[in-house]
């Protein structure tokens, strides 16, 4: 079964829904509550069997990523680019990675 991606508010409940994604990555988590608290951000969700197992933050008015955590049990798994593409198909866009996540060509 593959994955889905699905847009969610930006809201504390939501966040919360994401302790398990990352919980090898608090950095994250505080991330994810300060974007909360300031906004202007939109916040992705990658689904598979029912359960959470990526979260990806996006720029509110451009398609553009500012950060994308996936769960540890299924990293190196090709979850992260699968979830990328989704989302820039979603948003009707490529989505741009941050300058540190770019390849050198």
């Amino acid at each position: 079964m593959p994955i889905s991606a699905e847009s969610h508010p930006l809201s504390p409940e939501q966040a919360s829904t994401f302790d398990q994604v990352l919980r090898d990555d608090p950095q994250y988590r505080e991330k994810l509550d300060a974007a909360v608290a300031a906004g202007g951000k939109r916040l992705f969700a990658a689904h598979f069997n029912g359960k959470r197992v990526a979260v990806a933050l996006i720029e509110e008015d451009r398609p553009e990523l500012d950060w994308v955590v996936v769960h540890p049990a299924t990293r190196g798994r090709g979850v992260g680019k699968d979830f990328l593409r989704l989302i820039g198909q979603q948003l009707g866009a490529i989505l741009a990675l941050p300058r540190e996540c770019e390849q050198p060509r």
